[in-house]
Formats: structure tokens, sequence, C-alpha cells
């Protein structure tokens, strides 16, 4: 049986009937067992529901359903990505599970193999292709079907830190943000640009010394003196209504 590579010897031939009762594409003949691939995990769980302990020679895929609740993501909060095998999809099934994207890009790549290992095509094809299919809590930031993985990782780091705000920044920065550029040049959220001025005056001491010369503040032009401003010095990017995120260019 060319079709098949791997034996499992057992001890007995009801312990290899037990165990052939979670396996596809199997080949029982007395205590041996013949099966298809490796998929040494999928054998260790059929084995263990079983009750026997022995020695394996090599893997199969096993009838247990895709256990995707043990690594798949559960907080609806973070930002985070659907990971789809295209072997299974291509073959009209779907398959695949939601992963957390504010882990290292190592632990989000381990999550995208462990999600592949269980795919029902691996019985007869190599599933090894991957796609996005879908994404949420990102902000409004669109991610592409093929992401980087690291670009990913540390985009939904930023996030989870600084929220619509670094969203509004990368978006207007596109391929050159980054979570240094941004710590550094980032000043705040305000209601308009003229807010931020009146802010930065009175951090400044600016409307003290007025009041100290006699001066009353309202004879300061503060939409004058933000047109300058942010000309030169500053730059804002608009949320919505009446919420800028404040930048400024050196």
């Amino acid at each position: 049986m060319n079709l098949f590579s791997n034996t499992l010897i057992f001890h007995s031939e009801l312990d290899a009937q037990l165990v052939a009762e979670q396996i596809y594409n199997c080949h029982l003949e007395g205590n041996l067992l013949i099966v298809p691939f490796k998929e040494q995990r999928a054998v260790d769980l059929a084995i263990s529901l079983a009750g026997v302990d022995l020695p394996i020679v090599e893997g199969a895929s096993c009838l247990l359903p895709f256990p995707k609740h043990e690594r798949e993501c559960q907080d609806d909060d973070v930002p985070q990505i659907y990971v789809a095998c295209l072997s299974a999809y291509n073959n009209g099934k779907l398959h695949g599970m939601w992963i957390d994207c504010t882990q290292d890009a190592s632990e989000i790549q381990e999550d995208i193999e462990w999600m592949l290992s269980w795919s029902p095509c691996r019985n007869y094809e190599a599933c090894e292709e991957w796609a996005i299919h879908d994404y949420q809590n990102w902000h409004g930031i669109h991610i592409d079907e093929y992401e980087d993985i690291e670009k990913l990782a540390e985009l939904a780091q930023a996030l989870s830190e600084y929220g619509a705000a670094y969203a509004t920044y990368y978006e207007y920065q596109g391929s050159e943000a980054s979570i240094e550029d941004f710590q550094e040049h980032y000043y705040g959220q305000y209601e308009t640009e003229e807010d931020f001025v009146y802010d930065q005056l009175e951090e400044q001491g600016v409307f003290k010394k007025l009041e100290e010369m006699g001066i009353p503040s309202l004879y300061l032009n503060l939409e004058a003196i933000a047109r300058d401003w942010f000309i030169d010095s500053f730059y804002s990017v608009e949320e919505g209504y009446r919420k800028v995120h404040i930048f400024s260019r050196f």
C-alpha cells in the first residue's frame, strides 16, 4: 500500500483498534496501524483518548475536531487578525482562527503554524500558505491580506499603548511611521489648533507676564498665532469633529 508510509506498533490488536477508530485513512493489520503523513500531535491525542501508551514510529491526522479554543484570541478589544488556511479555502472549506497581534511576531507565527497543522486538508496536500481574511480593532487602519508579521506586531503594540492617536499618526505618515518618531513629536489631543496654542502659551507663562504688565490676554490673536506656528513648527491631524492630534515638525 504505497499510499501509506508510517507504521505504529502496538502491544495488542485491541489497542491498535481503539486508536484506529480516531484516525483518518488508516490501515489496520493486527497490532500494526499504518497511517499516511506525519502528524505527531494528532496521534498523541488519539492514543491518549484510547488509553494506550505505546511507542510511535510516525504520526497521523486525527479525527478530533480543531481545538482552536486552545490558542484563539479571547480578548475582544485587542488588535487581531483572522488567518485562514488557503489549502482549505481553495478546497471549499473554512479553516482558520483569530490571532492576537499584541504578541511578539514569533508568537504570531507560531499560532499561524499551529492553525495550519490542524487543517482538514493536511491528509492530502501540504498546508503552508495562509492569508488574512479579516481583522478588527485596528482603529481604521487597513490591513492587507498578506501583511508582514513583524509590522503587524509592532503596529498592534503601538495601538494598544497609544490607541487612536497612533492610528491617526500612522495613517498620515504611512510607511515612514515609527513608534520612536511618534513618541518624540506627539504633543497630544486638542479640540482645535488654537486650544493647543493657548495651552502652550499658558505653560510658558505668557499670560502671567501679560497680566503683570497690565495687558489683557484677550488681545492675543490665538488664531493668527496658530496659523504661524502650524506653517513651520507644528502640524495637526484631524481624527473627528473637534478632535485633532498635534505633532511637532522637528
